[in-house]
């Protein structure tokens, strides 16, 4: 350091964060605040704080609380809808097999929830304590996910021939909550440690489920029942 006129060295200029970045500060804290202290309990100090940023920017770019809670929350049922228009789509030239299309499916939701466990458990925990409005919009976004995904068992089912489309909609909606169940809550019901089954086990086991039920397989022909249009509706 020089004494007397000698000036002291300029500090480099100040970096301004893009949005992009911004951003994502925001979705991570948010996301990992959710998870320790609960919707409710989550003020939006404590998300800017976490992310290191100033607490305006979390309404210059998600408007409230409730808004950021859907970025983050709601994220894996998003991706799961596209995943699922992305993999009908890709078979609807040429037809893959059931077993093909359900695996595929199957897969897709139990590595989106694995990866987005912490974002599911905080939607269905933060349901009443969100906001009338964000509430409404947070189980609308459901809804559309379990009406798109249904629009499409019913277009397989008209194609295929040997399923109904009755109760399809409660049918899909029970489908994508057992494999929910074996991802977000995999401790309470997937064996532990050496008995524990692989990812692959898992899935092929919950394609057989979906498809066939309790059997894992499909039924052997009986004429006798005749065909799909003569039986009863399945309750």
């Amino acid at each position: 350091m020089t004494v007397g006129n000698a000036t002291s060295k300029p500090r480099p200029p100040r970096t301004r964060r893009r949005t992009s970045e911004v951003r994502e500060l925001l979705l991570d804290a948010a996301t990992d605040m959710f998870a320790r202290k609960g919707y409710a309990a989550t003020t939006t100090d404590d998300i800017a704080a976490e992310a290191g940023v100033a607490r305006t920017l979390i309404f210059r770019h998600f408007g409230s609380k409730s808004d950021l809670f859907r970025a983050t929350q709601l994220q894996p049922f998003i991706d799961l809808l596209e995943g699922f228009r992305g993999t009908w789509n890709a078979q609807r030239d040429e037809v893959w097999t059931e077993e093909q299309l359900m695996r595929t499916m199957v897969a897709q939701m139990y590595d989106s929830f694995r990866a987005h466990r912490t974002g599911v458990l905080g939607v269905a925990s933060a349901a009443d304590a969100l906001a009338p409005e964000a509430t409404r919009e947070t189980y609308a976004v459901l809804d559309r996910v379990f009406a798109d995904v249904t629009e499409i068992g019913k277009l397989e089912a008209r194609r295929r021939g040997w399923f109904s489309e009755h109760n399809l909609d409660l049918t899909i909606r029970m489908i994508i909550g057992m494999v929910a169940s074996m991802t977000v809550l995999d401790p309470l019901f997937v064996p532990a440690g050496r008995a524990r089954p692989t990812r692959d086990q898992i899935i092929d086991h919950l394609t057989a489920l979906a498809l066939y039920g309790i059997r894992l397989a499909p039924p052997p022909e009986c004429p006798s029942l005749g065909t799909i249009e003569d039986r009863p509706p399945r309750l």
